[in-house]
């Protein structure tokens, strides 16, 4: 199927594009000396902006901005890009900057919504939503399935682990574990993701268990939760 864009959008010739996408009015991909893939059956809203350099002050002085297209084309081993997998929906005004080290990566049947901003070298596994207004900062990683709650802000190299909950108005400045529910500033893990292991249809006395795992209460979680990262 052939992808939709509207008239307002620009997407770069170079961006590598599957089918059956739909770009919002006034998206801008690619186009700014950063390399932007993109798969199929993503939904892109109005105003968002994909693979804009990394902002990373200390590595692109003021020369390298005023034409990042050349600077990127003499200096290509440190610039990477942006790719985005299958079954996303971004909605309006969601930020994704490309990597320094490695590509930003969105992978498959994620849901950031409006607002959202994901930056350099940032991994996003499948599944994972970004309420609105998230900010992540630089190489955050974010384990499958996981939520971030509305306005939280993550601190550069932060990893979300898997079936994770981050509350709203979140500070996270440190990692967060698989299973986990965490919130406040700054967020702590206060227990287990406990709605989320019910309606994967984890026993209550699994979840207990997974509960004093994370609290340090015991050193061992139950087989039945772990075989949820496999």
């Amino acid at each position: 199927m052939k992808n939709i864009i509207h008239s307002t959008a620009v997407v770069a010739p170079d961006v590598e594009l599957g089918e059956n996408n739909w770009i919002g009015p006034y998206s801008v991909i690619g186009g700014m000396g950063c390399k932007v893939s993109i798969g199929s059956n993503n939904y892109f809203g109005a105003y968002n902006l994909i693979g804009s350099p990394a902002e990373i002050a200390a590595d692109c002085p003021v020369e390298a901005m005023l034409n990042f297209e050349q600077w990127s084309a003499t200096n290509p081993t440190q610039v990477s890009g942006v790719k985005i997998g299958d079954n996303n929906v971004l909605r309006d005004r969601v930020s994704i900057d490309a990597g320094r080290y490695q590509n930003t990566t969105i992978n498959d049947r994620c849901y950031l919504h409006s607002n959202c901003l994901v930056n350099h070298d940032c991994q996003l596994g499948e599944g994972v939503v970004l309420s609105p207004g998230v900010i992540s900062a630089g190489t955050c990683s974010f384990g499958k399935y996981s939520q971030i709650g509305m306005n939280a802000v993550l601190h550069q190299g932060r990893k979300v682990g898997a079936f994770t909950m981050v509350g709203m108005n979140a500070t996270v400045t440190r990692d967060i574990p698989d299973f986990a529910l965490s919130f406040g500033s700054p967020s702590k893990t206060m227990g287990v993701n406990r709605i989320r292991l019910t309606r994967l249809g984890i026993s209550k006395n699994d979840i207990d268990l997974t509960n004093d795992f994370l609290l340090g209460r015991n050193q061992t979680c139950p087989e039945s939760v772990l075989d949820l990262l496999k």
